[in-house]
């Protein structure tokens, strides 16, 4: 042993243990950087490249030749935007991070947790290995944002440097809520979880009383829902979310900085102290929460170990007997011989562990389905109704309810071994997540139509429809996930690329479904007798959604089918 690994108090490493690990760091990003490359002109990805292509390309010309052409937003308006987005940006990971039940480790892959989680190194240093390794991701992010800005200012090496330091200081920030929670013991949890429900309901309150104010009564909902975006950009610049904004304040200075100028190099000087600051914290939040983790262990061990023996057993006795013990449900799926059946029972064990969850996860969209009921048009209020239903059944039911394939990436090969169909898989996965959406929807347009008083043939058209899109929706969730899978917790370029390409084919479905809608109805107009009209178009109209809502489970099925566990597994 020399000296630079004689072990002391220091809660940091040596120089050389941090210089060995950004080797790590540039030897692993080159090998993924190949590795990537090899994916990506790899033929079974060949239409995922091609669309991530035309989407960069498309992007860029949108900022250079769009965005580039409007006026300059204001600076000091800009700069509350950028501090104050991050202040909200923090609130929801700390929402996130006090509802999740399980912490990823540092956010590091097994092999990560395998060799340096186990190596001889101390905390702060796979701290600031795990700030390294998001790097690249972060400045991919700049540059995407770049494109958006720079029409706004004066330097872009500024804007890109502040923008940058912005989004690390945020992951910096996002990983500390994250251990914090982790090291919380269940009492102060509770109390943390109401402190931030009273948090987002003053965050909620503002926004709805700067929309009442700005937008006159019973005015059309595309002026409330063009107001909200308004309401939500000027509660980021109020006064107490500036307050919190106070870490993001200097590198949201230099990102709108107009000159060099000696306030713009303190600003640089205060970003500078800033980010090791933040990781320093980070470092010390991580030793905190695994001391707190420690002494939570010892103190159930002591109390297990002050249990008399007969009550050890008894406790044991009572776990297995309720675990083992068989349910009608599970006796009456098994004696009609579905294949299925143990899917199904998983699936449903999942949905009453996460049911808080979950109905909290539609509560909030559903009345945002309902809200526009307070308008005064009768068809526009449908209307929007439906609309919402829709997307909020594309949008944030897929993401609300993974309680399909996407889970189950780690558990790829003990699903492909299964004496299972891969149809019966597939309806396995995605039943109970589809019927969940379809109550949502129910609800949600049973009411609408009470209080519009639509008619019957509208409840049912829109119902059968809605319901059909539901299914069509999570087949083709699980079949890109099948076709490009990637981990949970992954983040990146890829994930964003992704996301928005996405949310753009979503969009552009929407687009053409209400176009080819349309023009049944103009057909049935134009071809059938007006008694038969309502009822062709209804029947149309259902027929051809539960068709392609079919053809999309028919599509799901065949990605599982060739779902290669020697390939399609994502890499960590």
């Amino acid at each position: 042993m020399n000296a630079h690994d004689a072990p002391t108090k220091s809660h940091w490493d040596s120089a050389r243990r941090h210089h060995d690990l950004r080797w790590l760091l540039t030897t692993r990003s080159q090998f993924r950087f190949r590795r990537t490359m090899d994916r990506l002109l790899s033929p079974r990805r060949m239409m995922a490249t091609l669309a991530t292509v035309l989407f960069v390309i498309a992007y860029l010309l949108y900022g250079i030749l769009v965005l580039s052409q409007r006026a300059p937003a204001d600076p000091q308006r800009l700069l509350c935007w950028l501090s104050g987005g991050m202040v909200l940006y923090s609130i929801y990971h700390a929402v996130r991070c006090l509802w999740s039940e399980s912490v990823v480790d540092l956010e590091m892959t097994s092999a990560e947790q395998l060799w340096l989680g186990g190596s001889p190194l101390q905390r702060s240093s796979i701290a600031v290995y795990r700030v390294m390794s998001v790097v690249t991701a972060t400045a991919m992010k700049t540059a995407l944002l770049a494109v958006v800005l720079y029409g706004d200012v004066e330097h872009l090496e500024l804007l890109l440097l502040g923008v940058f330091c912005s989004i690390l200081l945020l992951d910096l920030v996002r990983q500390t809520m994250q251990i914090l929670a982790s090291g919380l013991k269940e009492r102060a949890k509770q109390f943390a979880k109401i402190a931030f429900v009273c948090i987002v309901t003053a965050l909620a309150v503002q926004i709805i009383s700067r929309l009442i104010v700005m937008t006159p009564f019973a005015s059309p909902t595309l002026v409330y829902l063009f107001n909200t975006f308004t309401a939500i950009g000027e509660t980021a610049e109020s006064g107490m979310i500036q307050c919190l904004a106070v870490v993001w304040f200097p590198s949201a200075s230099v990102a709108v900085a107009d000159s060099y100028s000696p306030l713009t190099l303190l600003n640089l000087l205060a970003v500078a102290l800033t980010l090791p600051v933040a990781v320093s914290l980070l470092a010390s939040a991580d030793r905190w929460a695994k001391r707190q983790q420690q002494l939570g262990e010892q103190r159930m061990l002591r109390e297990y170990m002050q249990r008399k023996p007969d009550q050890k057993n008894s406790r044991t006795s009572r776990f297995t007997t309720a675990h083992h013990q068989p349910t009608p449900m599970v006796d009456s799926l098994f004696a009609h011989g579905s294949d299925f059946a143990p899917l199904l029972i998983r699936q449903w064990k999942s949905i009453v562990r996460y049911r808080g969850t979950i109905l909290f996860s539609f509560l909030i969209p559903t009345l945002l389905c309902l809200s526009p009921l307070l308008a005064q048009q009768v068809t526009e209020q449908w209307l929007f109704v439906i609309g919402g239903v829709a997307l909020c059944t594309m949008l944030l039911a897929p993401p609300a309810l993974r309680l399909d394939f996407r889970r189950d990436l780690s558990r790829m090969q003990i699903l492909k071994s299964l004496p299972v169909r891969p149809l019966s898989m597939v309806m396995g996965q995605l039943s109970l997540p589809i019927a969940i959406t379809w109550g949502f929807q129910f609800i949600t347009l049973t009411i609408a139509a009470i209080v519009v008083r639509a008619g019957l043939d509208q409840w049912l058209l829109w119902t059968a429809m809605m319901a059909a899109l539901a299914v069509f929706t999570f087949a083709i969730e699980n079949a890109l996930f099948l076709a490009y899978p990637y981990h949970v917790h992954q983040q990146g370029l890829a994930m964003m690329i992704r996301a928005k390409l996405t949310f753009l084919g979503k969009a552009t479905l929407i687009a053409c479904s209400i176009a080819l809608l349309a023009g049944w109805a103009l057909l049935c107009g134009s071809v059938f007798p007006t008694s038969m009209q309502m009822l062709v178009f209804i029947a149309g109209a259902i027929a051809t959604t539960w068709s392609v809502a079919v053809a999309a489970i028919l599509m799901t099925t065949w990605c599982w089918r060739r779902f290669d566990l020697s390939f399609d597994l994502p890499p960590q």
